[in-house]
């Protein structure tokens, strides 16, 4: 009886030993797995992680650290084909490891079809890429853990990420997948979604929050060392700048995010080519065309081999938007890039192509196709529920269709314009774009401030010292307080005699200012120059010069010159033309066609002309320009209270 006893423990004994040995082997093949990945050797990487994904499973199952390494070793093997650049070659393999792995569909099917989903979205399959993601909340997750709990939000994210019917289920998705992050041991996907949530927060104008997400989710990266993160959280800075029409930030953050590639050991191609493609959009932006190409360039050698959607058709639309402004064959090689994007870019970057292209037509009076380009471009945008807006130029669109006298096409273009404003509008209440640059910019020095604030609690001995000196210097000023209260009645009794000749030349000056209104008047009843006054407009500037914009501005507004002198006494002769076209409403991107400048020539004037009047934030150069026009003529205003002011100013310079 005791042998047969013996003999099964023995087996029993045999059967662990080999589970064990089992175990240990397919643990160290994962390792390898790994090794080869961290290396760069990513075809071994690939073919040690499918031979461990494929061994045989035990009949009791997996153990929990056993799923865990299965579902690791899934996302590993999809990380591995990402960073060749081989989405399609993913998911083959992906499928054959399923087929062949009877622990994936018993134990890790959940694991499966979330890895699955988000390499689907990789290629351009996003519906079907959508539907595996929408299983995955169907079915239970065996040994739940935070990092499988993060990785099922953070995918379904991604996945759902450019579909405007699961917009407010992306924001829960990240915000909760944030939260899965906190209670992760260790997880290298944080910054990831701190990005993608900010991108979110971007669409819909809270700029503080967006950049505060990239800023966080940067630090994140740079931590952990990671190059990919930071180049990632790089890159979505960068397009928030471009997004929000302030390249000059965009282009020094393309600089360094080319740097942060440069240096990478291990690269991802589509990351490395947005590097290129953002710095060559923030050139053009800042007109400087002709350095476009370099980059496109070098963006297009890394897009090869990558899925269209997935960086060439960026390459596409910013080398044929920079080629259609030349003539010949660039313009040729320009129109069949933009042709290209039409064919299988994304909506936003497919009507992107179709305006440049409507552009295009109209600059070289090819109108029949501009129209096809327009109709089209129109149909794409109106297509989906939640409309679509790429900030079209209006203007030469509407000036087409009223030249044509085609009233249909007008109102729907003027519809387009007034709702794409109103969004706009909409998005900028809600954030302070020069408060957030300053915040960015000053950043370090607060932190230093606050080191500086510490350092001083240790010092309050000092402080005692420093209040018995101020005590006796209070007492010398108010001794000299009482000694200067003797010279400011004799000043005052100076400036009294001063104030009387001021009133004297200012009632003589508005008596002369009487008698140019009543020329003025009289001018005006002629019919001739009325109708010449009229028709006053800025392109007079362009079309008859400077002086004579200048003389018929001042017969419009005679007091405005004199008084903007008076209120900036050293005013340039291009800041009065600045402040003139102000008054005309002019904005911007008028002001520099006038003046034959570039609009950041124009921002860079008006910044200058800031300082030099000594105006704070809350207070707008166009409040300024607002007041200098309406206070001459305002009906308040006598020679007696401006004496007045004249006299307390006096006060003041005496004081």
């Amino acid at each position: 009886m005791s042998t047969p006893f013996w003999s099964k423990h023995i087996l029993i004994f045999q059967a662990l030993i080999l589970i064990c040995c089992t175990s240990f082997a397919n643990e160290n093949l994962f390792r390898e797995a790994r090794t080869f990945q961290h290396n760069g050797k990513f075809d071994e990487a690939i073919e040690a992680f499918k031979n461990y994904l494929t061994q045989p499973m035990n009949e009791d199952g997996l153990t929990e650290q056993e799923q865990i390494l299965y579902t690791e070793a899934l996302m590993q093997l999809m990380n591995t084909f990402q960073s060749k650049g081989e989405p399609e070659a993913c998911i083959t393999t992906l499928q054959e490891v399923f087929k062949m792995s009877p622990a994936i569909q018993r134990h890790c099917l959940r694991d499966y079809y979330s890895v699955l989903g988000y390499a689907l979205s990789r290629t351009e399959k996003m519906e079907e890429a959508e539907e595996t993601m929408l299983k995955v909340f169907t079915l239970p997750l065996q040994q739940a853990t935070p990092e499988r709990y993060f990785r099922d939000y953070a995918y379904a994210a991604a996945v759902f990420y450019s579909n405007l019917n699961y917009q407010h289920e992306v924001i829960n998705w990240c915000e909760e997948a944030l939260v899965q992050a906190e209670l992760c041991k260790n997880t290298s996907g944080k910054q990831w979604v701190m990005t993608m949530l900010g991108s979110l927060y971007k669409r819909n104008g809270y700029l503080n929050k967006a950049l505060q997400l990239f800023k966080l989710s940067k630090e994140e990266a740079q931590v952990k060392n990671d190059a990919l993160g930071v180049l990632n959280s790089l890159h979505s800075i960068i397009d928030l700048f471009l997004y929000w029409d302030v390249p000059e930030y965009a282009n020094i953050y393309a600089s360094e995010a080319i740097h942060v590639e440069q240096n990478m050991t291990t690269k991802n191609p589509m990351v490395s080519a947005q590097a290129y493609i953002n710095k060559g959009r923030a050139l053009y932006q800042l007109g400087e065309a002709d350095s476009v190409a370099f980059y496109t360039k070098q963006a297009r050698e890394l897009c090869q081999s990558l899925p269209y959607n997935s960086g060439m058709v960026d390459v596409d639309l910013l080398h044929g938007t920079y080629q259609t402004t030349k003539n010949g064959d660039s313009l040729q090689a320009g129109i069949q890039a933009l042709q290209q994007v039409t064919l299988q870019g994304t909506v936003v970057n497919r009507a992107r192509a179709y305006h440049q292209l409507a552009q295009t037509y109209l600059k070289h009076e090819k109108k029949s196709k501009a129209e096809v380009m327009l109709d089209s471009l129109y149909t794409l945008l109106k297509k989906n529920d939640s409309p679509t807006y790429i900030h079209l130029d209006y203007q030469p669109i509407l000036n087409h269709y009223l030249k044509t006298k085609n009233q249909q096409k007008v109102e729907q273009y003027v519809d387009l314009m007034l709702q794409e404003q109103q969004a706009l509008k909409a998005k900028k209440l809600k954030f302070n774009l020069i408060e957030t640059i300053v915040d960015l910019q000053t950043e370090q020095k607060r932190q230093e401030l606050k080191m500086i604030q510490l350092g001083q609690a240790n010092q309050r001995l000092w402080l005692l010292i420093g209040i018995t000196m101020f005590v006796i210097i209070v007492f010398g000023i108010v001794a000299f307080f009482f000694h200067q209260k003797k010279q400011h009645k004799i000043q005052m009794k100076k400036a009294d005699e001063k104030v009387t000749s001021l009133v004297q030349k200012l009632n003589q000056s508005n008596a002369e200012k009487e008698m140019r209104a009543q020329e003025i008047k009289d001018f005006l009843k002629d019919k001739d120059n009325r109708q010449e006054l009229e028709a006053l407009t800025p392109s007079i500037l362009q079309t008859e010069g400077e002086s004579k914009f200048r003389q018929s501005f001042e017969l419009l507004y005679p007091l405005f010159l004199p008084r903007l002198r008076e209120r900036v006494p050293y005013i340039t002769r291009r800041e009065e033309l600045l402040s003139m076209l102000i008054v005309l409403k002019q904005d911007n991107k008028r002001i520099a066609q006038l003046l034959a400048i570039a609009p950041r020539s124009v921002l860079m004037l008006r910044h200058r002309f800031r300082q030099k009047i000594g105006m704070n934030t809350e207070y707008s150069l166009e409040n300024f320009i607002e007041d200098t026009l309406k206070f001459p003529n305002s009906a308040s205003q006598t020679p007696e209270t401006d004496s007045k002011l004249q006299k307390e100013k006096l006060e003041n310079i005496n004081h």
